[in-house]
């Protein structure tokens, strides 16, 4: 993790703080069941399991170079026994307010 990324998520973990943070409604996930499948609730996610991310939960973005995003990041942490992919960004949101939105909270499915 490079000192970009590192300021990146002191910000990301700030806006939590704050209470300006959502979920993204995917198509193709439904992170409320993930969530329940990793047996952990919201408010656990942002506030035991993103807020306290490390560094050495960072994981390099491996898609192409066009899905790639500099105010995005990539972990996985082990929680209640499962490998859980985690991506967040920083978003506006349309009262023009930054916010950290998690676009992906699941098992990894790599593992």
């Amino acid at each position: 993790m490079n000192s970009e990324q590192h300021r990146l998520l002191f910000k990301m973990k700030s806006l939590i703080k704050k209470g300006n943070y959502r979920f993204v409604n995917r198509k193709d996930r439904d992170y409320k069941k993930e969530l329940e499948i990793i047996g952990i609730t919201e408010t656990e996610a942002w506030f035991n399991h993103i807020l306290y991310l490390k560094e050495y939960n960072y994981v390099m973005d491996l898609k192409p170079i066009y899905k790639k995003s500099n105010d995005s990041l990539i972990f996985k942490k082990i929680i209640n026994e499962y490998i859980v992919y985690i991506k967040l960004k920083i978003e506006v949101n349309k009262d023009n307010d930054e916010e950290c939105v998690c676009l992906s909270f699941h098992r990894d499915e790599g593992c």
